[in-house]
């Protein structure tokens, strides 16, 4: 990050400013509960509510080969088009690009929904686009947090030319500049439609032989990827005006669409929490009530029927469907504000 921040400031001084301020922060005391990042997100939650673009997370970044990235979903496509420039450092006659997809988990994108990292309170707690990334897809690497596991290690056995630490500054880097600089953002919400239409399949097969149904979350899943095609195509329409210069890039036109492009993670999170873990708002991805290391899809959901199934009553399975009638609401508003019918 030392390194990055370098990197902007050259550009800096040569005159370069970013369109959107790009904070860099480096935070304490993580392993206790990520409580630097937490307590920052909790102090600063008005304004991230209603300025942050998106959150670029590195934890552990390098602990051998293979690319494993983690994001929301509507940066799954930005940050492909990012790994296309970078160079792959363990192969130089290729982009990383080209190894993730030639890898045995082709273009595999994890989601951001454990409390493993600092990414945990911006996504669940607030709803801000966010990405983590390691370059390392194996079991994990066996000097993890031991007293081996330092510099020396890294440099003799771990990546001892730094070229992997070199690509992950690099994806880092080029994901900031084009999320602060582009003039329309890069967000594409048509992964999340298609991703919410597979994990409501997966309710569905756990509900089975209940009387609670998944129609409503079918149909706000329906409208959001009406929404997510609306408003790809009013991006290329925009991008060709402002081509053209028939359209300032600080119209009133592009500022209502990137505000919608944004606000919309936020329509993900609920007041009041998921069920059993209230801290934690946002109603798609978040940590299991039985275990904060992993990511559960629709957690509120899934915390409903695990109830259910140990209690086994009406009224448990009528509370799965409550929980599933208010992910269908957050799905519907996302879609209203995407479109631009809520503002």
């Amino acid at each position: 990050m030392i390194e990055l921040a370098k990197r902007f400031s050259m550009l800096q001084k040569q005159g370069w400013r970013p369109r959107r301020t790009i904070i860099f922060c480096s935070w304490d005391a993580e392993e206790y509960g990520l409580t630097g990042s937490t307590e920052w997100v909790e102090e600063n939650r008005e304004m991230l509510y209603s300025r942050a673009v998106a959150y670029l997370n590195i934890d552990v970044s390098v602990v051998g080969p293979g690319f494993l990235p983690s994001t929301t979903p509507q940066l799954d496509e930005l940050l492909q088009q990012v790994t296309k420039v970078v160079q792959d450092p363990d192969n130089s006659s290729q982009t990383v690009y080209d190894s993730w997809i030639k890898s045995s988990t082709p273009l595999r994108v994890l989601r951001l929904g454990d409390g493993g990292s600092d990414y945990s309170a911006f996504v669940q707690h607030v709803g801000i686009p966010s990405m983590n990334i390691i370059f390392g897809e194996g079991p994990g690497y066996p000097v993890y947090h031991s007293l081996y596991d330092d510099y020396v290690w890294m440099a003799k056995f771990g990546d001892p030319a730094f070229r992997r630490h070199v690509a992950a500054a690099s994806i880092w880097g080029m994901m900031a500049l084009r999320l602060a600089n582009e003039d329309i953002l890069p967000f594409n919400y048509m992964s999340y439609a298609i991703e919410l239409e597979a994990y409501t399949k997966t309710v569905e097969n756990e509900v089975k032989g209940t009387t609670v149904t998944c129609s409503p979350l079918y149909n706000s899943i329906r409208t959001l990827g009406a929404a997510a095609t609306k408003v790809n195509n009013e991006q290329k329409e925009l991008q060709k005006l402002l081509l053209s210069k028939q359209l300032n890039k600080d119209s009133l036109k592009i500022r209502q669409l990137n505000d919608r492009l944004m606000q919309t993670e936020r329509a993900f999170t609920s007041r009041e929490g998921i069920f059993k873990l209230e801290w934690f708002k946002h109603l798609v991805y978040g940590p299991s009530d039985q275990n904060d290391w992993d990511t559960a899809v629709y957690p509120g959901i899934a915390n409903a029927i695990a109830s259910a199934r140990s209690s086994n009553t009406s009224e448990s399975w009528k509370f799965v469907q409550h929980e599933i009638y208010r992910v269908a609401r957050a799905v519907t508003q996302a879609s209203a504000i995407l479109s631009g019918r809520l503002t």
